[in-house]
């Protein structure tokens, strides 16, 4: 009987011990929880997006299938997504994978960020409406300690415009450098492109055309659907074309008869009275106001970009041309640069 006794209260006070571990066990988890807040499930959507839209960007080749009418190409699709311009891309599904058939980070996958826009890099990485992204890539290590801190993309809506938000990054090796690729995703709306006008001509030569020249600022590319440049009561559309990030647009009143410079763009406005040629005048020789402006697609309301009125005191003699400095003034020139910045 003692023996029996003495092997329930063993039991008794294991099972008590037992419980005692639960209970604590369980007041650690709830204090946890407490510690680390709330559970947002805003917040645990875009950590998803986040891990799972940077792997995507990290473990393939990527991919671009053309667009037919809507319909996807398959037949036609490539992993050389990075040998597309810009114009190619923005009518084709693409997976911008940042490796190449071996694994290793290509820099020129890297590069070729610059012609997809904003919105296709969500699309491609299965992100919903309403996100918006950050992207960069930063080199951390090299053998050229020049390099290190070079940015060689960077570009997307920032944290700042967003109410909440979430962040991946990874390491990897790119050559015998480290860089590093972050990726963000807000719950905020994209914010709008970057065009500036950066250098036109309005008195043109005898047989030569007036001309505008465009830049993208922004490191994404841009869907040049909506835009369009305007003088006194007159206004025309640029085209469908896609300009890259960092990249330039020429729009001239005769582009047959001028240098292109480095224009990755050349659009032909000799029948929109907005640009002419020689004696048929466009833009006004002495003064004027130029507008960039901007479309929201199944939008009426056009939205002014850039806007520069310019008068006689500017000068502008025949062959001349204004160019946007550093410092923001518009310098007014017989040495003119059309599609070099």
């Amino acid at each position: 009987m003692r023996r029996d006794d003495q092997a329930l209260t063993a039991v008794i006070e294991f099972l008590s011990a037992f419980v005692l571990f639960l209970v604590i066990v369980s007041a650690f988890l709830s204090l946890t929880r407490l510690t680390l807040g709330p559970n947002e499930p805003m917040v645990d959507r875009l950590d998803e997006h986040a891990a799972d839209g940077l792997m995507r960007l990290t473990s393939s080749e990527g991919w671009a299938v053309p667009l037919d009418s809507g319909v996807r190409d398959t037949a036609n699709s490539t992993s050389d997504w990075h040998l597309l311009n810009a114009s190619t891309l923005l009518d084709s599904d693409v997976l911008p994978g940042l490796v190449d058939s071996n694994g290793h980070i290509d820099p020129l996958r890297i590069q070729a960020l610059q012609n997809l826009t904003e919105g296709q890099l969500k699309a491609g990485l299965g992100f919903p409406s309403y996100a918006s992204v950050n992207l960069s890539v930063l080199v951390i290590e090299s053998p050229e300690s020049n390099r290190v801190g070079t940015v060689l993309f960077l570009d997307g809506t920032p944290r700042s415009s967003a109410t909440t938000s979430a962040a991946s990054f990874r390491n990897m090796p790119m050559g015998a450098e480290i860089i590093e690729i972050s990726l963000e995703v807000h719950n905020a709306g994209s914010i709008p492109p970057i065009l500036m006008i950066t250098e036109f001509s309005p008195h043109a030569i005898l047989g030569e055309p007036e001309w505008i020249e465009i830049h993208n600022e922004g490191g994404f590319a841009v869907d040049l659907n909506g835009w369009g440049v305007a003088r006194n009561g007159f206004f025309t559309l640029i085209g469908t074309d896609a300009l890259g990030g960092n990249q330039l647009i020429l729009l001239s009143g005769d582009p047959s008869v001028m240098n292109h410079g480095n224009a990755s763009l050349v659009v032909d406005l000799s029948s929109s009275y907005v640009l002419g040629r020689g004696l048929i005048d466009g833009l006004d020789d002495s003064a004027d106001t130029l507008r960039l402006t901007y479309n929201e697609p199944g939008s009426s309301f056009s939205q002014r970009i850039n806007t520069i009125a310019y008068d006689s005191t500017w000068d502008f003699e025949a062959g001349y041309s204004a160019k946007l400095s550093v410092d923001g003034d518009w310098i007014v020139s017989d040495i003119t640069s059309p599609g070099n910045l």
